[in-house]
């Protein structure tokens, strides 16, 4: 059994355990970073977990960013903003499938299809916690309706390019962690990563019922296959 797979339990045990104390997760949450987190250390080694904690540790700074502004407007995440279970599951839970497929030897393409599920995340909640902070009213996607902060599949020009910042680092970190091939692939990347947050506008604002854990897994799984399919259209 490599090392990878050995430490895989107690090195995600321990990030969840300093998650939960500094207050970024709840105990459920705590509990589905290590569901999500050891499936990837152990398929892709400390490199792979460097980009979940990427988005934990960003995606949590940005969630408390403002975060009394975002409460009194009705637009904040719930429990001072620690995430649950259900939120690491959504919003990871297609790159653990990308990064299991990858050990499998089905391709070395899962490796940046995982880079490109993480990075639609952190770009989703980068638009989401940035855009709430807009002091102009963001407008639906669909339509370009002025619409209230916080209305799914709402779009405001500081979240959008918030998003764009975030998939760009991700994809950057990839490359330099040596998960993705090139400075081209990593372009590619981030586009999947943007373009997995549109689709999780778009059907936001469709289909507002869903839920935002249903987007989050659209968003996510977009991602990972436009990462996968890009390079053939464009190459």
């Amino acid at each position: 059994m490599s090392t990878q797979v050995l430490l895989a339990l107690p090195v995600t045990a321990a990030f969840a355990a300093l998650a939960y104390r500094l207050g970024w997760v709840s105990p459920r949450g705590a509990l589905g970073g290590v569901l999500v987190g050891a499936p990837v250390y152990a398929c892709l080694g400390p490199q792979g977990f460097a980009l979940l904690v990427l988005f934990v540790v960003g995606g949590s700074a940005l969630t408390r960013l403002g975060y009394d502004r975002k409460r009194r407007a009705g637009g904040a995440e719930a429990r001072g903003g620690r995430r649950g279970a259900r939120n690491a599951l959504a919003n990871a839970g297609v790159a653990v499938l990308c990064a299991v497929l990858y050990a499998l030897g089905l391709s070395d393409a899962f490796s940046a299809a995982y880079v490109a599920a993480i990075g639609a995340a952190f770009a989703d909640t980068a638009e989401s916690e940035v855009g709430q902070l807009s002091r102009r009213q963001p407008r639906l996607v669909t339509t370009g309706r002025k619409v209230s902060p916080g209305t799914d599949g709402a779009i405001s020009l500081p979240g959008t390019l918030a998003g764009v910042a975030a998939a760009g680092l991700t994809a950057g970190l990839g490359l330099a962690l040596g998960l993705i091939g090139g400075w081209g692939a990593a372009g590619l990347v981030a586009l999947a990563a943007f373009l997995g947050t549109v689709a999780d506008s778009l059907v936001g604002a469709r289909l507002p019922r869903l839920g935002n854990e249903a987007t989050n897994v659209l968003c996510t799984l977009v991602a990972a296959a436009l990462a996968l399919a890009l390079p053939f259209f464009i190459a």
